[in-house]
């Protein structure tokens, strides 16, 4: 099957979905443009909002995730990002740019993945792990902190619902992430919203042929 061509996550099967996000409260709706929603929430633990993007695609699966997990391709679509890294063990460090006066953040998250039967979809999940607890091999392999910050969160997934022929995909992003850093609100939303919208958008055009 396509998805065991993947070698760079750990994959198994369930048969129940581990996340019924249209039964959670608290979504909002915070932009709709050229195919892609994009939803908000509060957490009441953090001054950071949730965000979930939403589109679907005509992809090849493989090629998709190729491109998603390769650490190279980071800064050329995920918003904000400098430089990603795909460490052993799917662990992943990713560096995102903070606007002056805050330094740059960094977060190092444990991927895993696994494929619903009955939804017919394939999830990709991350999960944010501080520095200090991290397995001693996986530390050795982080650049020097410097002047970086960790983030606090940056927690959520990837995932891939595969429509009727399993080439056109519904694609879910969503994370939650704190940066630990004051920033006013406004702002705040507004880079939450463009986390999302910008880096489907990235996606989407990458994946959408040139039309002459």
């Amino acid at each position: 099957m396509f998805f065991l061509k993947v070698s760079l996550l750990l994959f198994y099967f369930v048969s129940d979905p581990a996340i019924a996000l249209d039964k959670e409260p608290g979504w909002k709706l915070a932009k709709q443009e050229n195919g892609i929603s994009v939803y908000t929430r509060e957490l009441a633990y953090s001054d950071y909002p949730e965000y979930r993007g939403e589109m679907s695609i005509t992809a090849n699966i493989d090629e998709l995730l190729a491109f998603i997990n390769n650490g190279d391709n980071c800064a050329s679509w995920r918003y904000k990002c400098m430089k990603m890294l795909n460490l052993s063990d799917n662990y992943i460090y990713k560096l995102s740019n903070l606007p002056w006066p805050f330094r740059n953040r960094y977060t190092v998250m444990k991927s895993s993945a696994y494929f619903d039967q009955q939804t017919n979809s394939y999830t990709i999940e991350l999960s944010n792990i501080q520095r200090s607890l991290l397995p001693k091999a996986i530390q050795a392999q982080l650049p020097e902190p410097e002047d970086t910050v960790q983030m606090r969160y940056s927690d959520g997934y990837w995932r891939f619902k595969f429509v009727s022929d399993n080439h056109t995909i519904h694609i879910t992003y969503q994370m939650h992430g704190d940066a630990d850093a004051p920033i006013p609100p406004q702002l705040t939303r507004l880079g939450v919203i463009n986390s999302a919208f910008i880096t489907l958008s990235n996606l989407k055009k990458h994946f959408t042929p040139a039309r002459h």
